[in-house]
């Protein structure tokens, strides 16, 4: 891929100063004696413009000489700076390099701190061209910068721009920014006489952010430039830039931008390729005739050789134009193969990206299919296992089932287990969800090692005759921002895994912490084990989903989805766990979290605003008359046995017109609304509710668990929802909430 080079704003900039009034540049002659001058450098412009180098050379040649009679510096410089400009377009780069160092010379002499800043730019584009002369060019451009900073002009800062393209061509992107963004600072457009330099400027900054990987940002840049090219015309600019372009674009998945851009290229490149042939002579013979140019200047008595010399360079001249014919056929014949090759690889793209588009399509369908299936087994498994909860949460409190309180104790271990499984199901569907947030709040990292370690009760352990052991060091802080209930995840995750192999032995949690700066910890997570051990074979695939150790016999080897969640969680975070295991040796899983170590305002804000939130519960509900819509019958019986142990008056619809009718009919305090009903579902029923009754709490009651389940709740006009199987506090505190909200409103606060 082709970099811009500099000589592309060492162009840009000659267009500049060849037409910046010449009373910058004379001191000691008056304006009559000028104005010969002041003419020969406007014919010079516009020679140069027409690229019509023969003459270039010749009317450069005579304001050299006229310009050395009078003593004239200034223009001396501009006389010797299109000799540099012209051979370096011959691409001739010794002679390019002699001129622009005269020039520099005469700019110096002038005194004239804005001709020594555009020599030493220039001059440092010619040396650019050599690469060992790179840091000689470096450090001109840096003396050009510094005068330009001091005469603080409108004029836009070319010598930073060309100083980051330096550095973005060693990929020194650390020293690239500074200078590019100084570049970028000094751009005013409605200041500018010559080729827009805002293009060159946005490719640099593509560059610079393509460099550092941040594709988003260089692909806007590249936008920017690649439309104001085509908007000029800039010819030069997109050939040596489009392909760069079109090769990023394939490479961030966009085939058709690619596609496009290429397509450009080669338009770009047929025209040059068209007008090549009629200025290559053109070319070769103000080469030639630059040469007897610089001859005659240098010594008069050397004219008759000249004309000795001009039946030779005829001669050579017809040379050159067989040659020139030869290699146009040569040419047409390499087009050709071109143009075939690329209809061939044009056809292929369409292919490829027909494939792609297929495959796109499909994986689309495969992730809708996929979160359909999850809402689905989420409502499906949610739904009986509300039922089983409920009954068992029921009989565990009732005095006539004390005698069965194991059985109880059994079943509802056996229902919390499904409901784990099922949990497992749907975070391993959010943790994919773009949408998927952290909690952060300050919690005691102490005390939640502690109790998760004493939370495995003997329904955990009794098949496995092993002891948990939280060893936490004196170096962890006591209090921590970050999202406490994913960190148990993880944590009772492994832990877990930890207790289905190890039948025997001792499991070891460990944190230690390293104080960083700005009051954040890396804390460092260990847990330890002396169980069975994991093959070495089988480290990373355990992390896979639904990825279990086929011959290890264990009474419960789990679904295979911890392991892949907590990874996914640490991912998330920034993070990433670690296995050292070994057959019959144990596991030790570790990893590091950094915290922000909470302030003591935060700790206590979070204190309080938990003792209001106990104050609003209401364990009472008596008096109130709340409604239950639920198609379920076995669903309308555990709500209604809960509501009645809280002395709540409560009536039943099975669907959604019948609820309607009630509560056109009669008063209720609020209503737990089931979603997914035959016919009018939740959504429709409480819509139509609203309708004619603004206030009343309406909370969602439902197996259903996805982000868009709450925000459609909200929207049809509902106030909460609460997810079954629901825990019985939680249950009671979102019901008492809605309840004194409602009441707050009815007293008119």
């Amino acid at each position: 891929m082709k970099n811009l080079h500099p000589t592309f704003i060492f162009v840009a900039f000659l267009f500049c100063f060849s037409i910046v009034r010449p009373a910058i540049v004379a001191h000691d002659v008056d304006s009559t004696q000028k104005l010969p001058l002041q003419k020969q450098l406007r014919e010079l412009r516009q020679l140069n413009k027409q690229h019509e180098y023969d003459r270039v050379i010749e009317v450069a040649s005579t304001l050299i000489n006229q310009a050395s009679k009078k003593g004239e510096n200034g223009f001396l410089f501009h006389g010797y700076n299109y000799l540099s400009l012209t051979y370096d377009q011959l691409s001739d780069t010794i002679p390019a390099l002699d001129y622009a160092e005269k020039a520099l010379h005469y700019a110096k002499l002038s005194k004239n701190d804005t001709l020594i800043s555009w020599g030493l730019n220039n001059l440092a584009a010619s040396l650019s061209y050599f690469p060992d002369r790179r840091s000689d060019a470096l450090k001109l451009y840096k003396e050009s910068l510094v005068i330009q900073r001091r005469l603080n002009s409108d004029q836009f800062n070319d010598a930073a721009l060309n100083i980051a393209e330096i550095y973005r061509d060693e990929e020194n992107y650390t020293m690239m920014y500074p200078y590019l963004k100084e570049a970028q600072k000094s751009y005013k457009s409605d200041t500018l006489r010559y080729d827009d330099p805002k293009a060159y400027l946005d490719i640099l900054w593509g560059d610079y952010y393509r460099g550092l990987d941040f594709n988003n940002k260089a692909l806007s840049y590249y936008q920017s430039a690649y439309d104001i090219i085509e908007r000029f015309e800039m010819s030069y600019l997109a050939l040596n830039f489009y392909n760069k372009y079109a090769q990023f674009l394939a490479e961030n998945n966009r085939p058709e931008a690619a596609y496009e851009v290429h397509q450009k290229y080669f338009d770009y490149y047929q025209n040059k390729e068209l007008t090549k042939t009629k200025e290559t002579v053109q070319l070769a013979q103000a080469r030639l005739e630059a040469e007897e140019l610089r001859r005659e200047r240098n010594d008069a008595e050397l004219k008759q050789e000249i004309l000795d010399q001009d039946l030779k360079r005829k001669k050579t001249q017809s040379v050159l134009l067989g040659s020139i014919i030869g290699l146009m056929v040569l040419f047409l014949a390499y087009l050709f193969y071109s143009e075939k090759l690329r209809l061939g690889l044009i056809r292929n793209l369409k292919v490829n990206n027909k494939h792609l588009k297929q495959a796109k399509e499909s994986a689309e369908r495969s992730e809708r299919a996929k979160t359909k299936f999850f809402s689905n087994l989420s409502h499906e498994m949610r739904t009986p296992l509300y039922g089983v909860t409920g009954i068992v949460a029921l009989l565990e409190k009732s005095e006539a089932f004390k005698e069965y309180k194991e059985e109880i104790g059994s079943l509802k271990f056996s229902a919390d287990h499904l409901l784990e499984i099922i949990n497992d199901l749907l975070d391993l569907s959010k943790l994919e969800d773009e949408s998927f947030k952290f909690i952060e709040k300050p919690f005691n990292l102490k005390l939640l090692a502690e109790e998760l370690a004493n939370s495995f009760d003997q329904n955990s352990l009794k098949n496995s005759d092993c002891k948990i052991i939280c060893d936490v060091d004196s170096s962890i802080p006591n209090y921590v921002v970050g999202d406490s209930r994913r960190i148990s995840q993880i944590l009772l995750n492994i832990l877990g895994n930890a207790v289905k192999f190890t039948p025997k032995g001792v499991i070891a949690l460990r944190l230690r912490s390293n104080h960083l700066a700005n009051g954040k910890h890396a804390i460092y997570f260990e847990v330890e084990d002396n169980g069975i051990g994991i093959p070495a074979a089988m480290h990373k695939s355990i992390f896979d989903e639904f990825s279990q150790i086929d011959h290890v016999n264990t009474v419960n080897k789990g679904t295979g989805l911890g392991l892949p969640i907590v990874r996914k969680l640490l991912l998330k975070m920034g993070s990433d766990i670690h296995l050292v295991s070994a057959p019959g040796k144990g596991s030790t899983f570790s990893f590091t979290i950094t915290f922000k170590e909470a302030t003591l305002l935060e700790v206590i804000g979070k204190r309080k605003k938990g003792e209001a939130e106990e104050e609003e519960v209401l364990t009472d509900l008596t008096n109130q008359r709340i409604l239950i819509v639920d198609d379920n019958k076995i669903n309308r019986m555990v709500t209604r046995r809960v509501l009645e142990k809280q002395n709540a008056q409560v009536f039943e619809a099975q669907n959604g017109e019948e609820a309607l009718e009630r509560v056109r009919k009669h008063h209720f305090d609020l209503i737990l609304m089931d979603i997914n009903m035959p016919g009018m579902n939740g959504y429709e029923t409480t819509k139509e509710i609203r309708v004619f009754d603004k206030t009343i709490p309406i909370i969602a009651l439902t197996a259903a668990e996805a982000n868009y389940i709450k925000q459609k709740a909200k929207e049809s006009g509902m106030n909460d929802v609460i997810t079954k199987p629901y825990n019985l506090s939680q249950f009671s505190k979102v019901i008492a909430k809605e309840l004194k909200k409602d009441s707050l409103l009815g007293a008119g606060l």
